[in-house]
């Protein structure tokens, strides 16, 4: 086989491997909550916490913990602030913690699907990665969507539309199951996170903007 030939074969094998790879990197290793429970074990590779106060409002950080890091910190300090329902699923194994992540549209853990579809308003905080001091705002609540775009951008906050992958507009989306059939979704960069966890000024003036916009 010529040079050229053996070149272009690579190249071919290159573009049809590598996305495989890379998909297959960050696929979940498990489908739903029964599968997870069922290889690791509650208390010690990850908790659940839930928060019942009557309101009709509930926060959510179904990857928290180690997870994605930051986002149970803020749910619980929204939800304390706002005086909504509260559910966090974090983890807590000393390491890969990423093999706890449960995409959110096959996310059923019972508790957190009683305190959502017991809500008229749902907000999902998430993490992505980025670089950027940059909060995505997604899912089908537009109006609520809204109302926190405004909160956080009079606060300083630089928010955007999340890119497709990240929208949280699919109905199976656990922040889309409460009683309106719409939620928000929140996908904060990793620098964002890092920056409110390491500034109490900036992560106060996060919180409150969130829950002004619960309110």
């Amino acid at each position: 086989m010529s040079t050229s030939k053996k070149f272009l074969l690579t190249l071919i094998l290159l573009i049809i491997i590598v996305p495989l790879i890379a998909t297959n990197a960050n696929a979940d290793v498990y489908n739903n909550y029964l599968q997870l429970a069922s290889k690791q074990k509650q208390g010690t590779d990850y908790t659940i916490t839930s928060k019942n106060v009557g309101s009709d409002k509930a926060v959510i950080a179904i990857h928290g913990g180690k997870i994605e890091i930051g986002t149970s910190n803020i749910a619980k300090s929204v939800a304390n602030k706002a005086n909504t329902n509260l559910y966090t699923f974090e983890g807590i194994k000393s390491k890969n913690n990423n093999i706890l992540h449960i995409t959110s549209t096959n996310f059923n853990e019972p508790t957190a699907l009683k305190i959502v579809t017991n809500s008229r308003q749902t907000l999902s905080i998430h993490g992505c990665k980025g670089t950027s001091l940059i909060t995505y705002i997604g899912g089908l609540d537009e109006k609520l969507g809204a109302k926190i775009r405004s909160e956080l951008k009079k606060a300083g906050f630089k928010v955007a539309n999340p890119p497709a992958s990240l929208a949280g507009k699919n109905p199976k989306n656990i922040c889309n199951q409460n009683k309106i059939k719409k939620g928000v979704q929140l996908e904060i960069t990793y620098e964002m996170r890092q920056t409110l966890l390491k500034d109490k000024n900036k992560y106060n003036a996060y919180i409150n903007a969130l829950s002004k916009a619960l309110k």
